[in-house]
């Protein structure tokens, strides 16, 4: 892939696993691959392989009519990043969600891909009536002011919390937003 230029991308809502083409499903499974390749904890050690990235998208796609709202930042049938939002099926916490991999390709960062994937996750929980997301995050250069300027709060850090995919121990700090449910 040659690195992006802003105006190249659009950001578009998966509402089935329809939707996703086999150039698609080959590009999630880079963008994975390529979090991986970066060391940045997004659930995956160096070890993970092809297969186990296309079966975690395969799960969170037949989750999309029930509980994930799924957006992905596109270049034709290039996924160059991605983010999704879970509501919490508990009875008491039916109000909030997670808001949960929040990936840009490294050849695509730097562009805005993810304050857009940020927004329309955002516009997406409000919509569905949340008013609370909360995250976690390991990655340093979103943890150092990204999240702030998007309007998430730092609860707390919990240090030895997960690994790097290289298996080195990293804290992981909580965040959440609160969102206005009024227009």
């Amino acid at each position: 892939m040659e690195k992006i230029t802003p105006r190249r991308f659009a950001i578009i809502q998966i509402t089935s696993a329809d939707q996703i083409t086999p150039k698609m499903k080959t590009s999630l499974v880079e963008l994975l691959a390529d979090s991986v390749a970066h060391n940045y904890s997004v659930g995956f050690m160096n070890d993970s392989t092809p297969q186990d990235y296309e079966e975690f998208w395969q799960q969170e796609f037949s989750k999309t009519k029930s509980s994930n709202g799924i957006f992905l930042a596109v270049e034709g049938e290039q996924v160059l990043g991605s983010v999704i939002v879970t509501r919490e099926s508990r009875a008491n916490g039916k109000h909030r969600g997670e808001f949960r991999k929040l990936l840009v390709h490294s050849l695509a960062q730097k562009i805005g891909i993810g304050s857009a994937l940020e927004r329309a996750a955002t516009e997406y929980a409000r919509s569905i009536g949340l008013s609370l997301l909360f995250l976690d995050s390991a990655t340093n250069f979103l943890v150092e002011g990204v999240y702030e300027q998007w309007g998430w709060k730092m609860s707390g850090e919990i240090p030895q919390y997960a690994k790097n995919p290289d298996g080195e121990l990293v804290s992981t700090w909580f965040f959440y937003k609160l969102l206005n449910t009024e227009k």
